[in-house]
């Protein structure tokens, strides 16, 4: 603690979780609710952020722009306003996205928007714009563009990153039954139903219906993402998100059909959860097999009751679940 009391200072410590669990090299934390979760992701970024600057004087974030992250930004943004020390480092920041609708940046569907509104304008006078690398989805070659910022993203390390996972396992865009091996790249998919969905079930006021969800992304795939150098943050506070936790995380097994499985062979991998989206993994760890009632209530916080009648997820949940080599026995 310092003792100027004009400019009081002070190291801080993150929320406890409640619970913590292993999976492969994945060490997993469980906190009640999505701002604790957030502010120990942020509280841990900016530590590594601090300890890369000490060594080598710049830094390189790759960030989710997606709700999962909502409460890591609130929280990092926070940080930043209140340490002279961190303003300095964020100038010093190079910053990159996950993935892209081929929309222009202005539209509100565009992550490019969701990142400048939600995580990057806040904290904007502290950035140096010349570092902050956003994917040009609407340019005139996309196959190049991609290549590039894959490049780049490469280039620059990276150092830090900070997902979430899809409501079917995705990690950025990179889809169930892509593979998980191959050359790191920056790449154009075609998003499947469940993504979709989910689209709609984040951004319900931008997507109100299925047709209005862009048919196609750009993103970067699992080995891509799997090349960041210090450390990687999972980000999971959602209920509906239960399943997709449970077959990441739910043993050692590493699968395409669950992309986001594949963190587990990270060297630094964080995954925090809130008690809602971790229910099925903290049950599943207890009582060793998913019950007929468990696929029941995954079916349910995938489907949503007032959507669609509760049963219609059932046998993918299962499929997935006994291809990730999770016990089911009900």
């Amino acid at each position: 603690m310092s003792s100027d009391h004009r400019t009081p200072a002070f190291d801080l410590t993150g929320p406890e979780s409640v619970c913590e669990l292993k999976a492969g090299n994945a060490s997993i934390y469980v906190y009640p609710d999505a701002e604790q979760m957030g502010l120990a992701t942020a509280i841990n970024v900016a530590s590594h952020q601090r300890r890369l600057f000490e060594e080598k004087g710049v830094c390189s974030i790759m960030v989710m722009a997606a709700p999962s992250a909502f409460a890591f930004y609130q929280a990092y943004q926070n940080l930043v306003f209140s340490s002279p020390a961190l303003q300095k480092m964020l100038y010093d920041t190079h910053i990159f996205q996950f993935d892209e609708y081929a929309l222009p940046a202005h539209h509100p569907v565009s992550f490019r928007f969701l990142l400048m509104d939600q995580f990057l304008a806040p904290i904007a006078r502290f950035c140096d714009s010349r570092k902050i690398h956003l994917f040009q989805a609407d340019g005139p070659d996309t196959e190049r563009a991609c290549h590039e910022y894959g490049e780049a993203i490469l280039d620059a390390g990276p150092d830090l990153q900070i997902k979430g996972v899809g409501e079917d396992g995705h990690w950025g865009f990179h889809e169930p039954g892509i593979p998980l091996v191959g050359e790191p790249k920056f790449m154009r998919v075609k998003l499947g139903e469940a993504n979709v969905a989910q689209q709609m079930r984040d951004h319900p006021k931008l997507f109100p219906a299925a047709d209005l969800v862009p048919q196609y992304a750009y993103t970067a795939n699992v080995p891509l993402f799997m090349r960041t150098q210090v450390l990687i943050e999972d980000n999971v506070p959602q209920p509906s998100k239960a399943f997709a936790v449970l077959a990441a995380y739910g043993n050692d097994v590493v699968k395409d059909r669950v992309p986001s499985s594949a963190l587990k062979r990270h060297h630094n991998a964080v995954t925090r959860l809130t008690s809602a989206a971790a229910w099925a993994l903290l049950e599943y760890r207890e009582s060793g097999g998913v019950s007929s009632d468990m696929l029941r209530r995954l079916d349910a916080s995938l489907s949503g009751a007032h959507q669609r009648e509760i049963g219609q997820s059932v046998d993918v949940i299962r499929e997935t679940l006994t291809e990730l080599e999770i016990t089911v026995v009900g």
